[in-house]
């Protein structure tokens, strides 16, 4: 129960944080391009060829755009594992890592979980 009230004060702090800082977006789409920006950096580092590669397999195989990607996180770590198979799990935690640094919070792995169960974890409070 602590770590849950700890956990809260933590994702409060952020969007305050996001709030002061000028921008226009809600918390919401703030969260949301942090995310599209932390995936796009991790993917870059597997090349530029690479990662438009990636983008247009996502949009022509299985409609899934840059875009969409917040909304259906679930879905994109599935297609992760299944183009990627385990290497999958390497790139998520470079993905928290990346969106660790952008919003300044612990939304590290406390398991062995799939990015998208990290990232409901931490916005549910």
């Amino acid at each position: 129960m602590e770590n849950a009230t700890v956990r809260s004060q933590e994702m409060q702090a952020i969007y305050l944080d996001l709030d002061s800082s000028g921008l226009e977006s809600s918390r919401e789409q703030q969260f949301d391009e942090y995310l599209i920006e932390a995936v796009d950096e991790t993917l870059c580092s597997l090349g530029e060829p690479v990662k438009n590669t990636l983008y247009q397999n996502l949009s022509c195989n299985f409609d899934l755009t840059k875009d969409d990607i917040p909304t259906r996180i679930g879905e994109f770590s599935g297609i992760m594992h299944k183009i990627f198979g385990l290497a999958a799990s390497r790139l998520e935690i470079k993905f928290i890592k990346s969106l660790n640094s952008k919003i300044q919070a612990n939304v590290g792995p406390e398991n062995e979980w799939a990015v998208s169960k990290w990232i409901v974890m931490e916005m549910s409070f």
